[in-house]
């Protein structure tokens, strides 16, 4: 069981998108099982109210900086936004349906 940084709902690990910092590079992946990144993680839900609540809110470069001790620097850094490629790649992940108007051709879930 995992926590959803957005939500806070625990889930199975297999049921939530995986956000992992690569312990090398420094940069945000997304992990999944044909080929894993090592380093600190943190999980969403596959619902696009949790992407949008962890992407604009603070929680998720929180959850994927660490706690930082009195007179330690971070090893870790994160830079939002996150990546244009990484958040189509989160998406695509999510469960829930697009809803557009009938007006309007599809758009981008963040803009």
């Amino acid at each position: 069981m995992r926590i959803c940084v957005a939500c806070r709902n625990k889930k199975p690990q297999t049921e939530l998108i995986r956000l992992t910092v690569d312990y090398i590079s420094g940069a945000v992946k997304l992990n999944n099982d044909k080929s894993p990144v090592h380093g600190r993680s943190a999980y969403l839900c596959r619902s696009r109210k949790c992407l949008q609540q962890a992407v604009k809110g603070g929680r998720l470069k929180y959850a994927l900086e660490g706690r930082k001790g009195k007179g330690i620097t971070n090893t870790r850094s994160i830079r939002l936004p996150l990546e244009e490629q990484l958040i189509h790649d989160m998406t695509g992940m999510c469960t829930d349906g697009i809803k557009t108007c009938q007006n309007t051709e599809s758009k981008e879930m963040l803009e």
